[in-house]
Order: structure tokens, then C-alpha cells, then sequence
């Protein structure tokens, strides 16, 4: 009598042969209706065929839904294609392997041809690797054989096999000067914000220095207020020092009607002239069109302000002054006991 420890084996055993069995059904299997039964290919797999004896959907000649359908064991069934295809690198003939192989038929395998690699174990280590689209050694990023294997901005230094920036060209900050910076697309240097290679980096009224690679002003233009002389200003848009308001350097910094101490440094009314009242007579007034003095309704600067028998008194000193009186004498006549003042029209002791 069996034992209950083979017992139980023996169940095991049938029940995975009868889960393969079904297995195999189904993976073969119809894919119509009616309990797997066909009647033509449409109601099959694209990769099957209906066999109208058995009714039932067959592998088309050459295909496979299992590795045991490929009756090799080096080869696998491919779900995709349902074809039958060698393990990867293994082979029966130099058929079998890629272009860059061969078949070592006694272990079965493709090998890389001379020249040719799978692995960075074929190259040399220290500048090469592997390429897994070519299948030969290539130099490793940055390192090169030849120029061919450098980019368009750098040379191949044959000496250290590396690939090194053409002149005006980087990899990043440290191939370009101090004042420069690496453009990560054209891999080229640029000048950095605020410095300088040469006066056509700067504005038109500075100047590179080249010491410092930086803009400063040139001669006879200014920045700020700072580069001028204390009684001048910096206009922000011609760049050039110019006189503070009322202060001058040269005539032109005036207006018409003013002239430039240039001791002084100042702007001043010419004669007649006034940029307020109190640069004018008190009986006059300053016109803040004209710039000129003129005088106040009331007050006279001659005669012909006056009417017809007044004159003006133009001595300061009077308390007429500047004041229209009445005629008193022209002649010694129209002063009875005394004598007329001809020029100040006055009789004498009146």
C-alpha cells in the first residue's frame, strides 16, 4: 500500500500535468464561440489557423505560443510575433548572431568579432567605452583619439587625449578670462554684466579700463554730479558737466540779460535788468518776461513820463524823487524877489 507521502506526490503531480494540459489548450485554443470550436481563421488568432476537420485553431506553419513549440533549447517563443528566436547571444551559426558577432559554436554563443565589443571589458579602460549601438569602442565623454571625436568648439589634444575648447570657446567659467562668462548654448564667452573687453562694451561717454575690465567715465564726460566742481552738475542724458542753475563757467551758461562773473562763478543782471524786484529801483518793478525794470505807475525815470507841464525829479536825494511836480519857473521873471533855478525849474529859497 502506497505511503501518504507519495500518495500526496502522485496527487501533486496530476494536478500540474492537468494544469499544463488545460494550459496548452487554452494558449492554442479558438478564439469562436460555441465551446472552441471554429469554422474559419476569423474566429482564430491572428497568428492561427481554423482547421475545419477538427474545428479547432492550430499554429500556423512556423509559429509558436510556447517555448516547448520551438523544439530548441536555445531558443524562445516571442510573445509579440508568436515566432521562434534565439536566446539572447546564443546561437547554432554565424547566422544566428549579429552583423558585429560570431558563433562560438561549441558553447553556443555569439562572441564580438575582432575590432568589435559587447562589453566595456574589450576597450581601453582608461579612455574608452563600449557603445551599445556601434558595438566598438568610443572615447569617453571629453576624451578623443582624433578631432572627430571632439565637438565643433573644441580640439583634440593629442597628447592628453581630451577634448579642449578652441580659442573663445568653453565648457564653462574656467576656459574664459576673469570678466567673462560661458554661454552653456553657443559655448562661447561673453562678457560678464558690468565689465568690459574694450570701449565698445561701454556707453559712449566712458571708457574700459583696462585693468580692471570695468566702464569708467571718460575725459570731459561725468556719471554723477561727483566727477563735477562743486558749483556744476551732471546732466544725465549728454553726460557733461554744466553749471548749477545761476551759476556760470562761461556766458553761455546766462541767460541773455545776465552776464558770468567768473570769480564768483555766478550769473548775474546786467544793467537794467533783474531777475526780482529787488534788483530794481523802488519805484520800479521787474518784469519776469523781459527780465527788465520798470517803472511803477506813479514814478518816472525822466520828463517824457510826465504830463506837459510836470517835470520828474531824478535827484535821488529829493523827496520828490522820481516823483512828477508841477513846473514853477522857466525864467528869473516867475520869481519875484528871488531867481529861478533853470535846471531844476524851482524858484530859489521856495
Amino acid at each position: 500500500m502506497p505511503s501518504g507521502g507519495s500518495l500526496a506526490g502522485n496527487r501533486l503531480y496530476l494536478l500540474g500535468a492537468i494544469i499544463g494540459i488545460i494550459g496548452i489548450f487554452l494558449f492554442s485554443g479558438c478564439i469562436g464561440t460555441g465551446g472552441g470550436s471554429c469554422t474559419s481563421d476569423k474566429q482564430c488568432k491572428t497568428w492561427q489557423t481554423c482547421d475545419t476537420a477538427s474545428k479547432k485553431c492550430l499554429n500556423r506553419p512556423g509559429t509558436c505560443n510556447l517555448d516547448i513549440e520551438c523544439n530548441d533549447t536555445l531558443k524562445t517563443c516571442n510573445p509579440a510575433n508568436h515566432m521562434c528566436q534565439f536566446l539572447t547571444d546564443r546561437c547554432r551559426n554565424d547566422a544566428d548572431c549579429g552583423s558585429w558577432q560570431l558563433c562560438e559554436e561549441e558553447a553556443s554563443t555569439c562572441k564580438p568579432q575582432a575590432g568589435f565589443c559587447d562589453s566595456d571589458e574589450f576597450c581601453n579602460k582608461d579612455i574608452q567605452v563600449c557603445s551599445p549601438t556601434k558595438h566598438i569602442c568610443v572615447p569617453k565623454p571629453g576624451t578623443c583619439l582624433n578631432q572627430y571625436d571632439c565637438d565643433y568648439w573644441q580640439n583634440c589634444d593629442l597628447d592628453l587625449r581630451k577634448c579642449v575648447p578652441l580659442e573663445g570657446k568653453c565648457a564653462n567659467e574656467v576656459d574664459c578670462l576673469p570678466w567673462q562668462a560661458c554661454n552653456a548654448t553657443s559655448h562661447s564667452c561673453s562678457i560678464r554684466v558690468g565689465f568690459c573687453n574694450n570701449d565698445l562694451d561701454c556707453s559712449n561717454w566712458s571708457m574700459c579700463d583696462t585693468g580692471s575690465h570695468r566702464c569708467i567715465t571718460a575725459s570731459g564726460y561725468c556719471g554723477a554730479d561727483e566727477d563735477c566742481q562743486s558749483w556744476e552738475l551732471c546732466n544725465s542724458k549728454t553726460h557733461k558737466c554744466q553749471a548749477k542753475r545761476s551759476l556760470c563757467s562761461s556766458q553761455s551758461d546766462c541767460g541773455s540779460w545776465q552776464i558770468c562773473d567768473l570769480t564768483a562763478k555766478r550769473c548775474s543782471s546786467k544793467l537794467g535788468f533783474c531777475s526780482d524786484d529787488a534788483e530794481c529801483g523802488y519805484y520800479q518793478k521787474c518784469n519776469v518776461a523781459s527780465h527788465a525794470c520798470e517803472t511803477k505807475a506813479g514814478f518816472c525815470t525822466s520828463s517824457a513820463d510826465c504830463a506837459y507841464e510836470e517835470r520828474c525829479v531824478t535827484d535821488p536825494y529829493l523827496p520828490t524823487a522820481y516823483r512828477c511836480v508841477k513846473i514853477v519857473c522857466t525864467k528869473n521873471a516867475d520869481c519875484p524877489g528871488s531867481s529861478c533855478d533853470i535846471e531844476a525849474q524851482r524858484c530859489r529859497n521856495s
